[in-house]
């Protein structure tokens, strides 16, 4: 019963609930993907022990101290994202493309002072990095001939045997479902042969006939980070450091679910469309300590602690719904009808989990330097984080915060697990000229059979440097594969069952461009 339960929450796309959070929500701010300058993207991400980058502070900052002159460095972005889905044996396809900042930075290289210490420098890293997009554009359809979105509404009226449709208006609870189902007249309760409510509802969808659905969802928005780190140099042999991070999130989406009647000529539903628009704000904070150690000249091993983040959300949510019928014509009806014109608000606190990532990094160089001979870097990242770890706690001021803060954090527990995170690259470099190459796959944090998040990212990217001043372009080809269900039918003697998730398979393409210069 609980992995039922974990299921539906989990999977559901629409929850037109009291409450728009679902525990996917946690997921979605807990992951990251390939980010800082266009050189270290186009190795895959493989920067916690290479240094000398301005992204290191983003994922080892100890990469700070390597910096004994200071550096300016801006990254631009543009992403193409698109989508294909399946479902219920029709496709559907969409896409779309935006351009963003990707990340800045300015470093303050630190000269050694003391002649007679071991410690070469100190240094100091100001930077922004943006560490997720959500931008997306998903739309699948099919013909369902056993179920419709509206059966809950009508399941859940009838088993708790309401008979007077106020209840519907004035229960919070269903305020972004039946009572907008109801408005709109799409639902309706049986009456006897005395004209009084017999406590069974209905709706005049032809299911049995075939009725078509369709799925429309848009999202927007992003993860970016602040970011104020400090490293030393201890005898270019050992290189500490630490950060004070900031994470800011703004998420956006609007998902659309149709049923068309375009089977059953007689049957008074000609459609319906449910929408729901989300806008989501945070922010929070973490730490990072990390360490470079080089055992010998060429070979560079670090390791990193990235704490939890702490952050704070506030959601602001509307359900707005309209129904075509032969008989009542086109109505309309909106959630902020029975909220004083307002949308309904809901905040809660996510906490992330902890990552600890291993790094390691061979450098190789030419004897004497001479600039006419490749040089280069093959580097690699391993990055262990536990998704059950992630926590949600209510803050609306509510009875049911609690209550509600255990179930979300109890799903969880039995929806997500531990993953491991490989990310590998390196570059080769000839005079002023580089070519980068490289590889990235972050695990699949569910636990529960047939559903897959995994992510696999195919980097490349070019360089150029000269006289303090270099030009990064890179190239990040992200694939995925995941399942989405539209809704879940609740327990039922009736025989009605969920359709099969949609399968959405995924392609985003980022190009970037880092222009920067030491002085």
């Amino acid at each position: 019963m609980i992995r039922k339960i974990v299921l539906t929450i989990v999977t559901t796309g629409i929850c037109y609930t009291l409450n728009a959070q679902t525990i996917s929500d946690a997921l979605r701010y807990s992951s990251t993907g390939l980010s800082g300058s266009s050189r270290v993207q186009a190795v895959g991400g493989a920067a916690g022990a290479l240094g000398g980058d301005y992204s290191s502070m983003f994922v080892n900052p100890a990469g700070v101290a390597f910096f004994k002159t200071s550096e300016a460095a801006f990254s631009l972005g543009f992403q193409n994202a698109s989508a294909d889905g399946t479902y219920l044996g029709s496709k559907g396809s969409d896409n779309r493309g935006n351009l963003y900042i990707n990340s800045a930075a300015f470093i303050f290289g630190g000269a050694k002072k003391n002649p007679n210490s071991k410690w070469e420098n100190w240094s100091v890293g100001l930077g922004f990095n943006r560490t997720a997009s959500y931008n997306e554009t998903i739309y699948y359809r099919g013909v369902n001939r056993n179920s419709s979105f509206a059966d809950n509404w009508l399941i859940d009226l009838t088993n708790k045997q309401i008979t007077d449709p106020n209840v519907l208006s004035s229960d919070p609870q269903y305020a972004h479902g039946a009572d907008l189902a109801y408005a709109t007249g799409l639902i309706d309760q049986e009456v006897d042969q005395n004209n009084q409510p017999t406590g069974v509802w209905w709706a005049p969808i032809p299911v049995a006939s075939g009725i078509t659905q369709e799925n429309f969802f848009t999202s927007k928005g992003n993860n970016s980070e602040l970011n104020l780190s400090f490293g030393g140099n201890y005898s270019d042999q050992f290189y500490i450091g630490g950060s004070l991070n900031v994470p800011t999130f703004r998420y956006e989406h609007s998902r659309s679910f149709r049923e068309t009647n375009t089977s059953d000529a007689t049957a008074q539903l000609n459609y319906y469309e449910v929408t729901e628009d989300l806008k989501t704000d945070g922010v929070g904070f973490n730490t990072r300590i990390g360490l470079i150690y080089r055992p010998v000249v060429p070979l560079r091993l670090g390791v990193t602690f990235v704490s939890p983040t702490w952050a704070t959300f506030n959601d602001s949510y509307v359900t707005s719904m309209v129904t075509d019928t032969k008989d009542l014509g086109h109505n309309t009806a909106n959630s902020t009808e029975t909220n004083n014109g307002y949308a309904d608000e809901s905040k809660y606190n996510v906490t992330t989990p902890l990552k600890g990532i291993a790094s390691a990094s061979w450098i190789f160089r030419p004897a004497g330097g001479d600039p006419a001979k490749p040089s280069g870097f093959i580097s690699v990242d391993y990055e262990y984080t536990d998704f059950a770890a992630m926590k949600i706690k209510m803050k609306n001021g509510g009875t049911s915060d609690a209550t509600e803060s255990a179930e979300k954090n109890r799903a969880i527990d039995e929806t997500y697990k531990a993953v491991s995170n490989v990310r590998v690259g390196g570059e080769l470099k000839l005079d002023v000229f580089a070519i980068r190459a490289g590889f990235a796959y972050y695990g699949n944090p569910y636990r529960i059979s047939g559903l897959d998040g995994s992510r696999k990212f195919y980097t490349g990217g070019v360089g150029y440097r000269n006289k303090g001043l270099y030009l990064d372009l890179a190239l990040v080809y992200n694939t995925a594969t995941r399942q989405d269900q539209p809704y879940t039918v609740m327990n039922n003697n009736a025989g009605v069952t969920s359709p099969a998730p949609a399968q959405i398979d995924s392609k985003i393409v980022n190009v970037t461009a880092t222009l920067g210069f030491k002085f």
